[in-house]
Parts: structure tokens; sequence; C-alpha cells
């Protein structure tokens, strides 16, 4: 693996790592919930210069409708983190709290209705991208009818799972400004929910390109 590649890899970890630790916030405490913050966006931009030749090319070439999805998720992906994080300096309890800017309830609302939309682009964008990692992991299980089997079973799992979670969170509420973070019984049940439902949208993101894709070639070949 190129040197790029991989530091492109360990920044994409460890922007997950601390996406999940900020929906932890009320075990991590505020602090802690802040510096997450600040270091998930400096990585995120960090992720940004890394494939700055997305933005160069954006003016360039036609435009797909698989490409207009990808383009649009992250560019509104972008878009929100930046005004997540300009939201949450008025209402920082402790980083910025020497600012004094005295954010009102209309800020926090909408910083937690952007951080929960965050998550979905997140996971919108994996499904995107997972088309290199299936196909590597195709390659090594490729005639082996038990390890495809296996592997579709997997993902339903996961999607069930994840959609179960969404369910019993009530996700939609925070997404539309209606509840705060959510109350898990610890944190390690709040990243795994988490983590479970950035994994079901990314599966079936995955999948429904993967469809759209195989419908695509059909009317070409047609």
């Amino acid at each position: 693996m190129k040197k790029k590649s991989m530091i492109k890899m360990i920044i994409d970890i460890l922007m997950l790592i601390l996406m999940l630790l900020e929906y932890s916030k009320l075990y991590t405490g505020q602090l802690i919930h802040e510096v997450a913050g600040i270091v998930l966006f400096v990585l995120f931009l960090t992720h940004n210069l890394l494939n700055i030749n997305f933005y160069k090319g954006l003016l360039k070439g036609k435009y797909n409708f698989s490409r207009i999805i990808i383009t649009t998720v992250d560019l509104l992906f972008l878009f929100c983190m930046i005004i997540t994080i300009a939201l949450g300096i008025p209402i920082s309890e402790k980083v910025f709290k020497f600012i004094n800017l005295n954010g009102n309830v209309t800020t926090r609302i909408l910083h937690t209705i952007l951080g929960y939309w965050n998550l979905i682009l997140l996971s919108i964008h994996l499904g995107l991208h997972f088309k290199m990692i299936f196909a590597k992991l195709r390659s090594k299980i490729k005639d082996n009818k038990k390890l495809e089997v296996l592997l579709y079973i997997i993902q339903l799992v996961v999607v069930v799972y994840g959609i179960k979670v969404m369910n019993d969170t009530k996700l939609v509420l925070y997404l539309t400004g209606k509840a705060s973070f959510a109350v898990p019984t610890n944190v390690v049940s709040s990243i795994l929910n988490n983590f479970s439902i950035i994994l079901s949208i990314a599966i079936i993101t995955y999948n429904l390109d993967k469809i759209f894709s195989i419908k695509k070639r059909g009317k070409k070949s047609e």
C-alpha cells in the first residue's frame, strides 16, 4: 500500500472513531466532546485536502446519475461539517468559552440536527465507496459459494439490526430536532448503536448503487 493511501486510511479510521465518540457526549463529558469535535474537523479538512483532485475535477467531464449522487453527498457532507463546527463555537462551554458568544437554544438545536445529518451523510458516503472493499472481499472468496452466501447473510443481519436501532432510538426525531442526544445504557452501547446505523445505511447505499449500475449496464447492452 502506498504511503499516501496508508495516511488516508488512518485518517478515515480516526475520523470514524471520533465521529462515534461525538455521539457519546453524556458519558465522555463536554470537554472531550468539544476537543474531539475540533480534532475531527481538522482531520476532515485534511481528508479533503488529500482528495483535492475531487474538487479540481468538479467542472470537468460529464455528469451521469452516479456522479451526481456522489458529488451531491460529498458537498453536502462538507457543508454540514463546516456549519456544525461553526455552530458549535458560540455554544461552547469549555474550549471557546472565552469568546463569550452566548449561543442561543436555536443554535444548539441546529448544531445537534446537523450533527445527526452528518452521521447519515457519512454513512451514504461510505456506501458509495464500498465498491473497492467488496471487490477485494469477493476476489478473495470467489468460487466459494458458502463464503459468498455468508457475506450476504452478514450484510442482511447488519442492516436488520441497524434498522432496529434506528427505530428503537427514534433517529428521525434527532434528524428533525425534536430530541437531543440519545440516551443509551452506556458509552459502549452508544458507540455500537451508532456504528450499526452507519454500517446498515452504508450497506443499503452500496447495494442500491450496485442494483442501479447493473440496470444501467443492461440498458446499454440492449
